[in-house]
């Protein structure tokens, strides 16, 4: 059995976890909200490990993935329910960059996660579409995934976590090595086969020359 700790974000919000380690070494949190009464509130899944991009153009980055499965949002489970009114599911997923939470902010307020790209959620889990959460729900999104990292980066297990999860996107990264090459010996052949043939063209404006 998975241990139960708990974290405070810097709005002051307490929620209970625990995480699972999946197949390729992703970390799986399995959220609950604790309140200040002592009333829990089961909020869903946020899937971390490191950026799923096989030639990534910034190092470091991790990807938040809102709730456990496929890379297909509608095929997902334990979506978390983090928003509020009629969308109360934040969905898909989002790659963020841990140095931000070393940045100095002009405010001298602590420093927070940036997103680089809409914050979705939706009406039901899956099978409905997403829109843009509001500005209460970023907020509050924001908020968890600032002290999430903070977690997961803390996290005696992840390095081995991370060393899976590479050993997972290095086997993605030779197929498409291998793919290129494959392109390339087709241009080889391709240009070994024009070269013949200019080759045998000269050779005849020579003769007659």
């Amino acid at each position: 059995m998975s241990k139960t700790t708990t974290f405070t974000t810097l709005a002051g919000h307490i929620y209970a976890y625990t995480v699972e380690t999946l197949e390729n070494g992703e970390a799986a949190y399995d959220l609950t909200r604790v309140f200040a009464d002592g009333a829990e509130f089961p909020v869903g899944a946020i899937v971390v490990h490191p950026n799923w991009e096989l030639f990534p153009g910034v190092e470091g980055l991790l990807n938040i993935q809102f709730g456990k499965g496929s890379t297909d949002r509608h095929e997902r489970t334990d979506v978390p329910m983090i928003g509020g009114g009629e969308t109360p599911y934040v969905v898909g997923s989002h790659l963020v960059n841990p140095a931000d939470l070393t940045t100095d902010t002009e405010d001298e307020s602590a420093p927070r996660l940036k997103f680089r790209k809409t914050m979705l959620a939706a009406h039901f889990q899956t099978g409905s579409p997403a829109e843009s959460a509001d500005k209460e729900t970023f907020e509050r999104v924001q908020d968890l995934i600032t002290a999430l990292v903070q977690v997961y980066q803390a996290d005696k297990a992840t390095p081995q976590r991370e060393t899976t999860y590479a050993k997972f996107l290095n086997g993605q990264r030779a197929d498409a090595v291998q793919k290129n090459i494959h392109a390339a010996d087709a241009k080889i052949k391709a240009l070994t086969m024009i070269k013949a043939e200019l080759a045998e063209k000269l050779n005849a404006y020579k003769a007659a020359a």
